[in-house]
C-alpha cells in the first residue's frame, strides 16, 4: 500500500509547519502500528502488545475493535506490506505518515482529502471500508483526548 498522494502539496489542506519528531498522539499512534506490525524489538529486547499502547491512553474497548480491523484491512487490501519501522525507530515510513495524515484529516471531516490519499495506495473496491474504519478509529482516538494535526511530515525510505 503507498499512501503518498501527489497533490499533498496542496497548502490548502496542510498547517504550515514541518514535523521532523511526532507529537504525543502521533507517536501513540505509531506505537500502536508499529507494535502491531512487530511486536518483538531487539533493541529494547521486550515484546509489546498494541492492546497495552492504546490501553495507557484511555482507548475504549470499542477503539480497540476499530484499531484491529483497521489494520486488519490494511494488511489484507495492500498489495504489498506496510512501509512501517520498528517501535524503536525515530523516523517515519511513507505510510505511517499518510496513515497519520488520513486521520488527521478525517478528525476534522476532510473525507475527500482523506479519500484522494486512500485511492493512490489500495485498490477500489477495498477504499470504502477502509474509510469506514479509519474514520471510527479516528473519533476513538479524539475520544481518548488525542487529536491528530493535519500537517507534512517527513519520511524516510528503505532502499
Amino acid at each position: 500500500m503507498n499512501f503518498h498522494n501527489p497533490s499533498a502539496s496542496d497548502q490548502s489542506l496542510y498547517e504550515e509547519s514541518f514535523a521532523q519528531h511526532p507529537d504525543i498522539a502521533e507517536q501513540t499512534v505509531l506505537a500502536a502500528v508499529r507494535t502491531g506490525l512487530r511486536p518483538q524489538c531487539d533493541a529494547v529486547r521486550r515484546s509489546r502488545d498494541w492492546h497495552e499502547v492504546l490501553s495507557e491512553v484511555g482507548m475504549t474497548a470499542e477503539g480497540m475493535v476499530y484499531f484491529d480491523t483497521l489494520m486488519r484491512s490494511l494488511m489484507c487490501a495492500s498489495c504489498r506490506p506496510l512501509d512501517a519501522r520498528c517501535r524503536c525507530a525515530t523516523d517515519l515510513a511513507k505510510d505511517e505518515a499518510s496513515l497519520l495524515q488520513i486521520i488527521a484529516l478525517l478528525q476534522r471531516a476532510s473525507d475527500d482529502a482523506a479519500m484522494r490519499i486512500l485511492n493512490d495506495g489500495l485498490p477500489p473496491p477495498a477504499v470504502n471500508p477502509v474509510l469506514k474504519t479509519v474514520r471510527l478509529f479516528a473519533i476513538a482516538l479524539l475520544n481518548a483526548g488525542l487529536a491528530i494535526r493535519v500537517r507534512v511530515r517527513r519520511v524516510t525510505y528503505m532502499h
